[in-house]
């Protein structure tokens, strides 16, 4: 499992809930998908029965999980070569649902 410090990262929402930070995606992204628990983003897991995960731009937005802390809304940046493998792996994938 990734450690997030590996990456260039800023943290966009904090010790929000579920439903606030999945708008906040949405509200903040082109596209915006809704995948099952386990899936990674650059080798982060994605914990819960499901995540929303958006691009804007070049960047990564996503729910992170932090035990004992919340949920967290956070942006990976200057991830081009990650958001077109995800596209590609989340098209392939009927579990994984486009909500925006």
């Amino acid at each position: 499992m990734a450690c997030l410090r590996e990456y260039d990262f800023e943290i966009l929402l904090k010790n929000t809930t579920l439903q606030e930070c999945e708008s906040f995606i949405k509200d903040h992204t082109e596209d915006t998908y809704l995948v099952p628990g386990g899936y990674k983003v650059k080798g982060i897991i994605l914990l819960d029965t499901t995540s929303p995960v958006g691009f804007s731009g070049n960047d990564i937005i996503f729910r992170y999980t932090k035990c004992c802390f919340g949920f967290f809304a956070l942006r990976l940046k200057n991830e081009a070569e990650e958001i077109k493998r995800l596209r590609e792996q989340y098209k392939k994938d009927k579990n994984v649902k486009k909500i925006k």
